[in-house]
């Protein structure tokens, strides 16, 4: 797997100072993460997402800090999403090309967990991995099969001319 589009790594010192800011101690895997990398886009990107009704799920970005975009820092977007009630024990992590969100819970039983939060269902949870690197290993990319459908989708897409009158 490769991380592209990656932050600074982060200190023990920043990460120190962003577990404070957030409240919470980071699950190890995900704070060995933002040490090494602070975000960025893993290639490949596909992610199955176990019992939901639709195959999978990229994972666009992982969000960090002091990054150029607000959209792809962490401490920004767990303020953002505070009113998508992903759980008071819930950290926003990363997420899709359709603003879906990954989370990692920060305390309790499944301390370390991952879910995806599915936002076109009122954020419904789904279990994803039972910590930040398994979620990284059941990373892959698209299928043939997969790209197919992509393609035929994209052949059968009607192309509007936005300065021709509607009839």
């Amino acid at each position: 797997m490769e991380i592209t589009d990656r932050g600074e790594p982060l200190s023990e010192q920043a990460l120190q100072e962003l577990e404070e800011k957030l409240g919470v101690r980071l699950p190890e895997p995900y704070r060995r993460f933002l040490q090494e990398y602070n975000g960025g886009r893993p290639d490949p990107d596909i992610l199955d997402i176990a019992g939901a009704p639709f195959m999978g799920a990229d994972v666009k970005e992982f969000f960090g800090l002091g990054r150029e975009y607000e959209s792809e820092d962490l401490l920004w977007n767990n303020e953002e999403w505070k009113r998508a009630s992903l759980g008071d024990d819930v950290l926003a992590i990363a997420r899709d090309s359709g603003g879906s969100l990954f989370g990692i819970v920060t305390e309790g039983e499944q301390r370390g967990r991952v879910y995806y939060f599915d936002y076109y269902a009122s954020w419904e949870p789904y279990f994803v991995a039972s910590d930040f690197d398994s979620l990284l290993q059941q990373l892959r990319p698209l299928t043939p099969e997969e790209l197919a459908k992509i393609e035929a989708g994209a052949a059968n897409a009607v192309v509007v001319d936005l300065d021709k009158p509607v009839e």
